[in-house]
């Protein structure tokens, strides 16, 4: 005897038991009868919602992962955050008096983080740190800076001497927190002696991951130009993040360079890293460049910052702006031009090959073996050095003045105190800069300030904002390292030398004059205005955490 039979399942129910995948592949199965075009069209539909599903799913991945992670990393600063706001002693300051930045911000510490591996190398882009913490812990009694450093061989004392010695700034060393990093070595050019761009990029984002990890900002300053940093910060803390930026990292100079018959690798490779540079900066709320040459480069390689700030709503809409550094021009401006000066040819400049000191030195050569030379010309190199890479480099540099017969005219200064470089500017005649593209050049500045008649390479923030006319007339001159042209170094310096008392002086006062538009009050003032944006946005994104239930 048979049993009762399963009834059938209805057409309905099976339907409803067919998998999402199937009943998407029927809804757009191209007729096999139907033209190319229309199975084309239907195979591209299906692709853009399949691939739109999957961005979505990264980008909620992301978002989550980032969430955690980021909160794992408020959590263990904790301890960290509460010693210094401790020390702090928020009650015993005055609260800032800025309107705009509101009342909630008034008796709430803030950790103003700046990024800069190499904050104790004592060239121009510590200058620009040191200026900026200076100007913030001036205006802002509530915020406390601290810095992100790989100088793990230097007390903070011995850091805060050496910037009240080599650059006059006095700090409030009580509101400063230096947290060393260990691992600088991944962003040392000497890590990576192949794709080296690549490798120091990539070797910012676990040096920036450790530098968070041990203590978590509520604002973050890059002064380095490590761009990689920003997306680890702003998808991990959503905080606002500031990129002072000195020099690109890539820019549409370095393709011009480059032959696609003989060099395609390297221009594809070169396209591809501009691109994920282009990504890394949209996530920079605020963008400063030191000059118009860098400010051209990163507005032209930087174009996903606007984009991505629209998308996200954040203050990436803001212009970039240009923020020229601080330099000490107050004191260098008071030096009599009328007073006779010695025949020394000056270059202040760090220790590293793109600052091309063989090219000086091979000019100098030149210059002081022909007869426009005066007597007892001396070239004086004064420059810092970073490290063994940087020292090997001054040892080599000492063998070419042997071995191009100017050993006895040419004296390298290191690590000098800046009374000495003051001493130097006052009494040099000429001061030179030979690199290529220079970003800004804050030696330059000096050399203008002290009434120095300057001589730079026809290119880079030398040319474009330095070395430029003051009313109508010269401040200095530009030479150039093609054989085709004639305005070689050698050839200015002895134009210079060949100037009459009369002449020299014109050119010292008109240079000395245009050193005003650098000077300390006016980055401070500059600085200050970015800065406000950045507390604003601060307290902006503490109340969006809050909102969603995170850590603030």
């Amino acid at each position: 005897m048979k049993g009762p039979s399963s009834p059938n399942p209805s057409p309905s129910l099976a339907k409803s038991r067919t998998p999402m995948a199937t009943l998407l592949w029927r809804t757009f199965k191209p007729d096999p009868r139907a033209s190319l075009s229309h199975r084309v069209a239907v195979y591209l539909c299906l692709f853009f919602i399949v691939s739109t599903l999957a961005v979505l799913g990264v980008y909620l991945s992301v978002k989550i992962v980032a969430a955690i992670v980021g909160s794992r990393l408020r959590r263990k600063s904790e301890g960290v955050r509460h010693s210094i706001f401790e020390n702090f002693k928020a009650a015993e300051v005055e609260p800032d008096t800025s309107e705009t930045e509101g009342k909630k911000n008034e008796s709430r510490p803030v950790i103003v983080g700046f990024f800069h591996p190499y904050c104790n190398a004592g060239g121009g882009g510590e200058r620009v740190l040191w200026g900026a913490v200076h100007a913030t812990l001036k205006e802002h009694k509530r915020v406390v800076c601290a810095i992100y450093t790989g100088d793990t061989d230097v007390h903070k004392a011995e850091i805060i001497e050496k910037v009240k010695t080599r650059f006059e700034i006095d700090l409030d060393e009580d509101r400063i927190f230096i947290v060393y990093l260990l691992k600088r070595r991944l962003v040392a050019a000497s890590t990576w002696p192949r794709v080296t761009l690549l490798g120091q990029a990539l070797g910012s984002i676990p040096l920036g991951y450790e530098a968070i990890s041990k203590l978590v900002p509520d604002v973050f300053v890059d002064t380095m130009g490590y761009a990689f940093t920003y997306p680890l910060v702003s998808l991990l803390l959503n905080i606002p993040v500031a990129a002072y930026v000195h020099y690109p990292m890539i820019s549409t100079d370095m393709f011009s360079t480059l032959s696609l018959t003989t060099q395609l690798p390297k221009y594809i490779y070169w396209r591809i890293f501009a691109l994920m540079y282009a990504f890394a900066g949209a996530f920079a709320d605020v963008v400063v460049t030191n000059g118009t040459w860098t400010f051209n480069h990163i507005k032209s390689v930087w174009w996903l910052n606007h984009l991505v700030g629209l998308a996200l709503d954040r203050s990436k809409k803001l212009e970039f702006k240009i923020l020229y550094p601080p330099c000490g021009t107050a004191d260098l401006q008071k030096f009599d031009i009328t007073k006779p000066r010695q025949p020394i040819v000056l270059s202040i400049a760090q220790f590293r090959q793109e600052k091309r000191h063989e090219i000086i030195l091979g000019e100098f050569a030149k210059f002081v073996k022909s007869d426009a030379a005066p007597p007892h010309t001396q070239l004086v190199l004064i420059g810092s050095v970073r490290d063994d890479r940087d020292r090997k480099r001054v040892y080599e540099l000492r063998l070419l003045a042997r071995e191009l017969g100017i050993n006895d005219d040419v004296h390298f200064v290191l690590e000098a105190k800046w009374d000495d470089v003051k001493n130097y500017l006052r009494t040099a005649s000429v001061g030179v800069n030979a690199m290529w593209n220079e970003h800004f050049g804050i030696g330059v500045v000096e050399y203008t300030a002290a009434g120095l008649i300057s001589v730079v390479h026809e290119s880079g923030g030398p040319m474009m904002d330095i070395v430029v006319p003051f009313e109508g007339k010269p401040t200095g001159l530009y030479f150039s390292t093609n054989p085709s042209r004639e305005t070689t170094l050698a050839g200015a310096l002895a134009k210079v030398f060949s100037m009459s008392p009369d002449e020299q002086i014109e050119y010292r006062a008109r240079a000395q004059q245009s050193a005003a538009r650098f000077s300390v009050e006016n980055f401070d003032r500059a600085w200050l205005e970015r800065l406000r944006v950045l507390l604003m946005l601060e307290e902006f994104c503490r109340v969006d955490r809050i909102s969603r239930g995170l850590p603030s």
